[in-house]
């Protein structure tokens, strides 16, 4: 009984499990002993194979038919993710770590099954040890494949400031950080004081008159601070601008994280539904006592 429909992974060992990665450096023995210990299963139509969020224990390989697998997203609706053929199979991860289901699974036809359970899988692990090298490479490389995933992934406002910065902008963000600076304030009290008292001594004759280059009302510091505001204003503004983008980013990410926590919570409770559902049937289906 060969399950495989697909090509054979590249570098694989001839033989029914080759299409598989997991199992795909098996030699030909290990492969039949393997398929031995699998048990068929007959889906019909509509029938859910595995729930999302649900304990996981086996492995599932398609010999007919077709399933699909689908995940609830963020917003809590029910994407679907692939149509698996025959020869394709899911679950794999479970055989390992024993996790919860990371997809619902549901038979789109009348689908035949071959089911690995993890005791099974550990028993022949157990007879054959050395298989259990060419599965540990495996999942080498797949881990390897994920921590360089996971290394090119970007926290979001580094990603908006690469996409969205320009000189102009880190200009705008410099001198916004000094004009918010107490140093800013100090340097300014410094010279308005000085500016102001250097112009009345000079005005009232303590000091030479050329000293006061701008008699009161000081119609020249006037200007140049209307000036200097007017620009530390657009300044100001476009910093803000950008700052209110990255508040904007983090809400998004902060709303998307609530809605997925909603969503976890939403299939929590129609779990326990379910396995209420089940105990009332257990319960129902127990001879009563006199």
């Amino acid at each position: 009984m060969n399950p495989s429909g697909d090509a054979q992974v590249p570098g694989a060992a001839p033989g029914p499990l080759a299409h598989i990665p997991l199992f795909a450096r098996l030699d030909l023995d290990e492969q039949n002993a393997l398929l031995a210990s699998m048990t068929r299963r007959a889906t019909p139509a509509n029938e859910v194979v595995c729930w999302q969020g649900d304990p996981g224990d086996s492995l599932y390989i398609i010999n007919t038919g077709s399933a699909v697998v689908t995940a609830s997203n963020e917003k809590g609706e029910h994407m679907l993710l692939k149509i698996l053929a025959p020869g394709e199979f899911f679950g794999e991860i479970s055989l390992l770590d024993a996790g919860p289901r990371t997809a619902t699974v549901r038979a789109a036809e009348p689908t035949e099954l071959f089911v690995l359970g993890r005791e099974e899988f550990h028993r022949f692990l157990r007879d054959r040890p050395d298989a259990a090298i060419h599965i540990l490479a495996v999942m080498g490389e797949r881990q390897r494949a994920a921590t360089q995933t996971l290394r090119s992934v970007r926290n979001p406002n580094a990603i908006f400031d690469a996409a969205r910065s320009s000189p102009w902008q880190h200009v705008s963000d410099f001198i916004a950080a000094i004009a918010a600076s107490q140093w800013f304030t100090l340097f300014h009290m410094i010279w308005f004081g000085v500016w102001i008292a250097v112009n009345l001594v000079g005005t009232f004759g303590v000091l030479p008159k050329e000293w006061a280059w701008d008699p009161f009302p000081f119609g020249l510091l006037t200007m140049i601070v209307s000036l200097e505001a007017i620009f530390l204003s657009i300044f100001v503004l476009v910093s803000q601008n950008r700052q209110t983008e990255k508040d904007r980013l983090r809400t998004d990410l902060d709303y998307q994280i609530n809605v997925r926590a909603q969503a976890q919570i939403t299939d929590m409770a129609r779990q326990l539904d379910r396995i209420e559902h089940e105990l009332r049937a257990l319960h129902a289906a127990q001879p009563q006592q006199p």
